[in-house]
C-alpha cells in the first residue's frame, strides 16, 4: 500500500536532488534524530528536517539526497567560507 506522503512534503516539493547537494547540505537538515516507539523506548536514529517537523513516523523520513523548496544552506556556506578563509590566512603567514 505504501506509505503516506507528508502534506507538508507536498507543499515544499520534496524531491529528488541534485549530484552536488541535497537535504544533508541544508541548515534544517537534522542527522540523528532519536526515534521512539509507541510506548516511548528508543529505537534507532533517523534523518529528519526541521521544517519538516521532528516527530515519530515514515513520514517524516528525509533523504539526505533529496531537496525541497526550503532549502537554506547559508551557515553551512558560513561555516565553509570561515574555514576557507582561515586556510588562506594560514597559507599567508607561511
Amino acid at each position: 500500500m505504501g506509505s503516506v506522503t507528508l502534506k507538508k512534503k507536498k507543499e515544499l516539493n520534496y524531491r529528488r536532488g541534485p549530484t552536488h547537494g541535497g537535504c544533508s547540505q541544508c541548515d534544517s537538515y537534522v542527522m540523528d534524530f532519536p526515534v521512539c516507539g509507541t510506548r516511548g523506548e528508543f529505537l534507532q536514529t533517523e534523518r529528519r528536517c526541521k521544517v519538516m517537523g521532528l516527530n515519530n513516523g515514515r513520514a517524516y523520513r528525509i533523504n539526505p539526497d533529496n531537496i525541497c523548496d526550503a532549502y537554506d544552506n547559508s551557515e553551512h556556506m558560513k561555516r565553509y567560507l570561515g574555514s576557507v578563509a582561515q586556510g588562506d590566512r594560514r597559507d599567508a603567514a607561511n
